[in-house]
């Protein structure tokens, strides 16, 4: 078996568990891929059809039109198989547009490995077209389609609208960087309690999560009273010793506690502070300069881990409006994350062994997802015209209500 069927076999088996954190590592395929001529267009799914979305070439032409056939075969064939191999939280449906962003790959690994396509698409209503077009290497493809965000960035809008982007809470991992976070953060809320800011827009979609202190950190400017983290953190091993030599860092991998933990549907619970967990029970207290205005919460599929850990404090407390798609995250998340090495293949395959849940008592909680107030769906024009819908809603009511 060669290491790319492995990869399949792998990546079709873990999504089965539908957890979107029980992952392939795919970094070492896709430089592996890099020179493959693949092809051309990333995809987006609106209303059931999709759409030609990002180009890896100079060529934008055809994005934004309904795709119908790639090679004869059609666009609903193509993404159902494509669909299972890929890994996603309970029944959740919107992260599927975060997925195709990387359709090209996806397209050769798991469909069909040729270098030219035969397209069939809608022009407009009832007129059908084809054409064909070339493949491109991937590694240009990444290039032209993929851009690097900042985790964290601000744009005051005008004297009573902020739009703050937070797009990672990875950054909070390593000390020194979270606490250039937080300062950013701090910076960012002085100068919008001095300028008595009335209007958040707080834009997560995309973020698909890292570390829970600093989702935390944010939180906190959120909310203008008390409030408690987590409920429970859930370990789900009783024993390490068959099975932690296999990790790639074992010693990340602490045993139970069993005088410290309770347990309840498998998991043995910490619910109390103690040298490991020490901060995160204990009763959690609001800046003092947190935001006294209305907050307008943007959420798409890829909205997931410690996101979803901010949008259900904020949901459970009714704190803000959210627009845009479902959530991928909810109130609880798998997390822990470590990396397993296969020893036939060396593929490396992400495995949580905590479950975190959030102390959130009046959470409704949802297996899609968290359910926008609002639901806001693109459509083909904004993706020709680079046209932020949910963002520019989000304005218009701003200006509605003032």
């Amino acid at each position: 078996m060669s290491i790319t069927e492995y990869y399949k076999l792998t990546t079709a088996l873990l999504a089965k568990i539908k957890d979107g954190h029980t992952v392939v590592d795919g970094r070492n395929m896709g430089l592996l891929l890099n020179d493959e001529l693949l092809f051309p267009y990333s995809i987006y799914k609106i209303k059931g059809a999709y759409y030609l979305n990002k180009s890896g070439t100079d060529d934008k032409s055809l994005t934004g039109y309904k795709i119908l056939k790639i090679n004869g075969e059609k666009m609903d064939t193509i993404v159902g198989v494509i669909q299972k191999y890929l890994a996603h939280e309970g029944e959740n449906e919107t992260v599927i547009n975060t997925q195709l962003k990387y359709f090209p790959a996806y397209y050769f690994l798991y469909f069909d490995k040729s270098e030219s396509f035969e397209i069939e698409y809608e022009e407009e209503p009832g007129k059908i077209k084809t054409i064909k077009l070339k493949g491109v290497e991937y590694g240009t493809f990444k290039k032209n389609t993929l851009v690097n965000q900042e985790p964290l960035s601000v744009e005051f809008k005008n004297d009573s609208t902020v739009i703050l982007k937070v797009r990672s809470f990875s950054n909070g991992y390593i000390q020194k960087d979270r606490k250039a976070a937080e300062e950013k953060l701090d910076s960012i809320f002085n100068k919008m309690y001095d300028l008595k800011i009335t209007n958040l827009i707080l834009d997560l979609r995309g973020n698909g999560g890292g570390a829970p202190e600093l989702a935390n950190y944010l939180f906190s400017y959120l909310s203008s009273k008390p409030y408690y983290y987590f409920a429970s953190i859930g370990i789900k091993y009783n024993s390490t010793k068959n099975w932690k030599y296999l990790a790639e860092y074992p010693r990340y991998i602490p045993e139970v506690d069993f005088s410290k933990t309770t347990t309840k549907h498998g998991l043995n619970l910490y619910t109390q502070t103690n040298e490991i967990y020490n901060w995160q029970f204990e009763k959690q207290y609001p800046k003092p300069n947190s935001l006294k205005g209305k907050i307008y919460v943007l959420i798409n599929g890829g909205s997931f881990s410690s996101t979803g850990h901010v949008l259900s404090l904020m949901r459970d407390k009714g704190i803000g409006i959210f627009y845009g798609e479902y959530s991928q995250g909810s109130n609880y998340s798998n997390a822990g994350l470590q990396a397993f090495i296969l020893p036939y293949s060396q593929t490396k395959v992400w495995i949580p062994f905590i479950q975190f849940k959030m102390r959130t008592p009046n959470f409704q909680y949802d297996p899609k997802g968290i359910k926008p107030d609002v639901e806001i769906e693109l459509q083909p024009d904004d993706l020709k015209t680079n046209y932020d819908r949910v963002l520019n809603y989000a304005l218009m009511e701003i200006e509605t209500n003032k």
